[in-house]
């Protein structure tokens, strides 16, 4: 055998055990990001049996860590989902609208967009329920109305825009507690320009009523301050047909 023969059989016999070598590397790679894979979907699941178990604060506490670690990009938006959900649950409110801002960023076209934005609402319906004005048994409809207007505006436009979404008949029933709500804190104004004498401006806050919750039972209560306003004001013909349109509501 000459020298070009045993140096190629020795330059093939390095090249093979090279070839062992990174495959069995790569073997071991693969089993390695298998074991990890795994053992993230297990902590995963420990989470999301804290959610079910209503034990919210552990449940934040193991997807945070989870969040943390870069390498759970492969179940990263699923962390975030429940994140918010238990941030929503947990009464933490802003954390939780922060976590929705960060999901919109990340993932624009996700396909639960739906329940982000319906959690959306539920965070601002939740913030707009002041807990000072609750436990000091102050009347809730006294109290600012920014964040009941804001999600009233969302709700209508989260129908609009998912009107084949789960979370639709929840978010209808949302709405006409809304109104409801809203329609009381206008009412409360009203008698508090009728109890003035601001006749023109209790006309001008009923209208409005009417326009914007005519089924509500306190647009129908407006009609009575309406019309003894009109009457106030000496325009007689229009405080007739009020009075007529209560006797039909029977008010």
């Amino acid at each position: 055998m000459n020298f070009n023969k045993k140096f190629q059989i020795k330059k093939n016999n390095i090249i093979c055990i090279f070839l062992i070598i990174c495959l069995n590397f790569t073997v071991c790679c693969k089993s390695s990001n298998n074991d990890f894979f795994i053992k993230t979907y297990n902590v995963y699941k420990k989470a999301q049996k804290k959610l079910k178990e209503k034990n919210f604060n552990d449940a934040i506490f193991i997807l945070e860590k989870l969040k943390k670690n870069h390498m759970t990009y492969f179940i990263h938006d699923k962390i975030q989902i429940n994140l918010i959900y238990a941030y929503y649950k947990n009464c933490n409110f802003n954390t939780a609208q922060k976590n929705i801002e960060e999901f919109l960023r990340i993932y624009p076209n996700h396909p639960n967009m739906d329940y982000i934005i319906y959690m959306q609402c539920l965070i601002k319906m939740a913030m707009d329920k002041n807990i000072f004005f609750q436990e000091w048994l102050i009347n809730y409809h006294k109290n600012d109305t920014y964040y009941a207007i804001s999600a009233f505006f969302e709700l209508k436009n989260f129908i609009y825009q998912y009107p084949k979404s789960f979370y639709v008949i929840n978010a209808k029933k949302h709405l006409i507690y809304l109104k409801y709500r809203l329609s009381e804190h206008d009412l409360k104004i009203l008698k508090f320009y009728f109890l003035h004498k601001e006749y023109v401006a209790v006309v001008n806050r009923g209208e409005e009523m009417i326009q914007k919750y005519s089924e509500t039972p306190a647009a129908r209560k407006a009609l009575v301050y309406m019309k003894k306003s009109y009457i106030a004001l000496r325009i007689f013909q229009t405080a007739e047909k009020i009075s007529k349109i209560i006797s039909l509501n029977k008010i």
